[in-house]
């Protein structure tokens, strides 16, 4: 019979692989690519987190230092994926890669160019 610590890392480790398939679904299914950038930076980084934690627990009665390093890992995970995902986006937009014809509302607009052989002038 597997004890607390074994089933609260199989718990977290499925909730981190489902996060992971729902990224993974959303990045096949999204029409635009502004679209899968929001699934791969939310549901991945949750998801990437979850298996570190599971990690964490597993071996955390083992090693001293694996939950430093993990909350460590998780931290630089929130903090470098989303900035990563916005510059991503942002060059998407610049260089005009379009929107998808449902979408509504293009606030951009007004703060960055969509084009930039306009913006500076090259053909």
């Amino acid at each position: 019979m597997p004890g607390p610590l074994e089933l609260l890392t199989a718990a977290t480790m499925l909730i981190g692989t489902f996060l992971t398939v729902v990224a993974c679904v959303g990045l096949l299914r999204f029409p635009d690519v502004y679209c899968r950038m929001h699934a791969a930076g939310k549901a991945g980084t949750l998801g990437v987190s979850f298996m570190i934690l599971a990690t964490m627990i597993a071996f955390a009665p083992h090693e001293s230092w694996v939950p430093v390093r993990g909350a460590l890992a998780i931290f630089f995970q929130f903090l470098t994926t989303p900035a990563a995902t916005h510059i991503l986006a942002r060059a998407s937009y610049v260089s005009d890669y379009r929107l998808d014809e449902r979408t509504a509302v293009d606030d951009l607009k007004a703060f960055l160019p969509s084009r930039p052989h306009e913006t500076y002038g090259r053909e």
